[in-house]
């Protein structure tokens, strides 16, 4: 408010100040209470802050104790003390050399023992189709092995040798030499490679071959055992054509490059015809090769 005074003639005008009254200090109290309780709410966050990294701190401290507790005894004391070792028959490695194969021993570190090393090691013999191996706590460790079973005796050319070798469906040289004279299988001939030797493959074109003469000694053994000799004929690098030779027959077979059940249920059938027609003394061959089968006569 405003007021004017006279002093010796002269007007002066007053003005009071103002008066903020008892909101202005009520709004100061209220600010000062919230900046209190801020304070107090970050002072809350820093502690619980605190206390999480001092938790996890103890965490990780026991962590490394437990780390330096389970290195420095307790998996230098847990040894493999039982080793057991499933084969399949016929598997022709002793424990000994399975266990040199696998390059493990007795009393190694339990916790150290790769179980998938050993099974690489294992696998990377010919004569091991699959090896599993496990490891059961506290101190033993299981190998189970499936050894290649032979199909057929390749008499493979080499060298200017023929070498006799056992291979499995797959086509993989798995013994070698006199190891397999004793087999009861299929001969087959023809194959040439230039190094025989154990965990070589076979032609790729051959091993097709021997996939489908597999897939017969599964569906039909009797069918399989009645093969005496397989002849490969090579007609190109990636092309040939199979002269077999059936048991109890004396009449070669000329084939394509396949085989199965059903086309040798026909070729029995045949030559159980020829044989009771007295015919056989006169053919050379019988051509399945296409639909109608073509009779070769032996030459005078």
């Amino acid at each position: 408010m405003s007021q004017a005074y006279h002093f010796n003639n002269k007007e002066y005008n007053y003005s009071e100040p103002p008066f903020y009254g008892y909101n202005s200090v009520e709004n100061n109290m209220v600010n000062a209470a919230d900046r209190l309780e801020k304070d107090y709410r970050l002072r809350n966050k820093r502690e619980r802050t605190a206390k999480i990294f001092k938790v996890i701190i103890a965490i990780l401290l026991f962590v490394v104790f437990v780390q330096v507790f389970y290195h420095l005894y307790f998996a230098r004391n847990v040894k493999v003390d039982k080793i057991q070792i499933e084969t399949a028959a016929g598997f022709s490695a002793s424990d000994e050399q399975i266990l040199e194969m696998a390059g493990i021993s007795t009393a190694e570190s339990y916790f150290t023992v790769d179980e998938n090393l050993i099974k690489a090691r294992l696998e990377r013999f010919p004569q091991i189709s699959s090896a599993v191996v496990n490891k059961k706590f506290p101190d033993t460790l299981n190998i189970s092995l499936q050894g290649r079973t032979p199909l057929a005796i390749c008499l493979i050319e080499s060298d200017g040798r023929i070498i006799p070798a056992a291979v499995d469906s797959g086509g993989v040289i798995f013994q070698l030499g006199k190891a397999v004279s004793n087999l009861n299988l299929p001969a087959v001939s023809g194959i040439r490679i230039d190094e025989a030797r154990i965990g070589v493959k076979m032609p790729e074109a051959v091993t097709g071959f021997l996939e489908e003469l597999d897939g017969l000694r599964r569906e039909s053994p009797a069918f399989f055992n009645s093969i005496s000799e397989i002849k490969i004929i090579r007609k190109s690098s990636d092309d040939f054509e199979v002269l077999m030779y059936p048991q109890n027959y004396s009449i070669p077979v000329r084939l394509g490059s396949k085989i199965d059940k059903e086309l040798f249920t026909y070729v029995l059938l045949v030559l159980d015809v020829v044989k009771q027609q007295g015919m056989s003394a006169q053919l050379e061959e019988l051509d399945f090769r296409t639909d109608e089968v073509v009779y070769r006569l032996r030459e005078e």
